[in-house]
């Protein structure tokens, strides 16, 4: 039932709105401090297999989606090992990940710490998103790469005015 998942996330600190579909099992990491990291807007879905890394904020606005299998990093590290993270500093640390309205991320896509994944864009199933996606485009591949624009020519530009 998806009313007992919002249920215990809620419970726990997270932000649920309206009308949640939380198929578990939801993998949910670095949550010492309860689940306040996690912000569910209205009407999104988070399907199983899903993998959330609470360390810095995540957000799905409304309407967004994560595939079966999403992984979603908000923090890097090299496991302590001194000499990876001295020589690969600019990769480490932790950032929130926001997932805005309408958006689309297909299964088993990884998106990494620092992401903003657009309004009504489409993360390709097995994607590796390591930089923000642009409002309403389709992207693909490792790492993921805008493959088109979704919608008429020029109709990204006068949505929501």
């Amino acid at each position: 039932n998806f009313d007992i998942n919002a249920a215990l996330l809620r419970a726990f600190g997270a932000r649920v709105g309206r009308n949640p579909c939380i198929f578990p099992p939801l993998a949910l990491h670095n949550v010492q401090g309860g689940f306040g990291n996690l912000t569910i807007g209205d009407n999104c879905i988070i399907h199983g297999h899903a993998y959330l890394d609470l360390t810095a904020p995540i957000t799905l606005e409304d309407g967004a989606s994560l595939g079966p299998g999403t992984i979603v990093m908000t923090h890097n590290r090299y496991n302590s090992n001194a000499f990876l993270e001295e020589h690969l500093a600019h990769t480490c640390g932790a950032k929130p990940v926001r997932f805005k309205r309408g958006c689309g991320v297909k299964a088993g896509a990884v998106v990494i710490m620092g992401v903003t994944v657009g309004e009504s864009a489409v993360v390709a199933g097995g994607a590796v998103v390591n930089r923000d996606v642009p409002d309403r485009t389709f992207v693909a591949g490792v790492p993921a790469r805008i493959v088109r624009t979704i919608g008429p020519a020029g109709e990204a530009a006068n949505h929501g005015s």
